[in-house]
């Protein structure tokens, strides 16, 4: 019988290993998992279909933490990087390691490649029916876009980014839009760049803003509002710059290498309302923690409603505590995480706001896919 060349040998020897370690994947926990159960809200069910649920959930949580579902993502980038081939369309670097969001479109939406009109008029028209089915019980709107890191870091672009010639964006017509039709409004890109503060406007390692550029789109929402008596004083409530932890950007893309953030301490002002279920904000959400609530601070005064997502969520309630309002309430744009224009008018309406404060994300405030609040009449 003819012995198997030495080359052979070995690469048998190696298809051994990688089935070995194919098959250790299945057991051992990927190093690079985060080991969470993806959470969801469900309406009440049967046994039946609760057991049903939980299979689902543990086929899950085996997808996202075992088989190197996370590792072998990583690995590709790291060789793809070492060559100076990097592809990861999810997540770039640019300037000072400052880390951007890729997904959504969220490039081309800040430089004005990307312009869906027709989803972007849907919001304006959107805005124009809730204002007017909350103006006979004296309900005002007023749309506060938290805009792209993108659109405000502009110095820590990567370089081909900022070689785009300057155009009409979605915000631009977005705000035209809103004028045309009476709603107030505020360019919250122009706002965090003029913010008289030192420091960053958002996070290196995070999709979100400082809470500093928090409490300055605050105060410039609640002025457009037509209620700058009830904006607070920066000084009191922005505290120093520190260390923070790794962000979403950091999480979701398993980088091991270290990204050292920063953001401002705060400092909430009395009293410190509990965060309670309210009974007319009734809409769930796919997410536990996205499900809206409400901060009561005195027992009289102005009611107001924040429909937006984890810009806002927990922060810009507080903020009302020193302020006159008596509740503020929170509930976000849509049912899911990533969804468009999909809360539901009568929760708000039955909350009966004095302001509602529509504070979507920029990347997700187009009304995409003909999406529509649920009842509030289409013009």
């Amino acid at each position: 019988m003819t012995m198997l060349s030495h080359h052979r040998r070995y690469l048998g020897a190696v298809v051994l290993v990688i089935l070995a370690l194919l098959l250790a994947a299945n057991f051992v926990p990927d190093p690079l998992g985060r080991g969470v159960w993806r959470g969801r809200s469900r309406p009440p069910a049967n046994e039946a279909q609760r057991l049903l649920w939980k299979v689902q959930d543990f086929s899950l949580y085996v997808q996202d933490n075992f088989g190197f579902r996370a590792s072998l993502p990583a690995l590709r980038r790291t060789v793809r990087a070492a060559l100076d081939a990097p592809n990861d369309r999810n997540i770039y670097e640019g300037s000072n390691g400052h880390l951007f969001w890729g997904r959504e479109n969220t490039p081309a939406q800040s430089s004005g490649d990307l312009v869906r009109a027709e989803a972007v008029e849907r919001f304006v028209a959107m805005a124009k029916a809730l204002q007017d089915e909350l103006a006979p019980q004296g309900g005002r709107v007023v749309v506060a876009i938290p805009p792209n890191a993108q659109s405000v870091e502009l110095r820590d672009l990567p370089d081909w980014q900022k070689d785009f010639t300057p155009r009409p964006t979605e915000y631009d017509l977005l705000l035209a839009g809103l004028k045309a039709d009476g709603i107030a409004a505020v360019d919250l890109r122009k706002v965090l760049g003029e913010a008289p503060f030192t420091g960053p406007r958002y996070m290196r390692s995070d999709t979100h803003w400082t809470f500093a550029s928090s409490v300055y789109a605050f105060n410039a929402a609640l002025r457009a509002g037509g209620h700058p008596d009830w904006t607070v004083d920066p000084n009191v409530l922005i505290g120093p710059l520190e260390p923070a932890p790794p962000g979403d950007l950091v999480r979701t893309s398993r980088n091991a290498r270290p990204v050292h953030d920063q953001n401002f301490v705060p400092r909430f002002q009395p009293p410190d309302a509990p965060i309670e279920r309210s009974p007319v904000l009734r809409a769930p959400h796919e997410h536990p923690a996205f499900r809206p609530y409400v901060q009561r601070f005195r027992p009289e005064g102005p009611r107001v409603l924040i429909i937006g997502d984890s810009f806002t969520i927990g922060t810009w309630t507080r903020l009302f505590a020193g302020t006159p309002v008596a509740e503020a309430g929170w509930m976000h744009f849509s049912r899911r995480t990533l969804g468009y224009c999909g809360f539901d008018a009568a929760d708000v309406k039955d909350f009966k706001p004095d302001l509602v404060i529509l504070a979507r994300t920029e990347r997700l405030f187009p009304c995409l896919d003909d999406a529509w609040p649920d009842h509030l009449p289409e013009p």
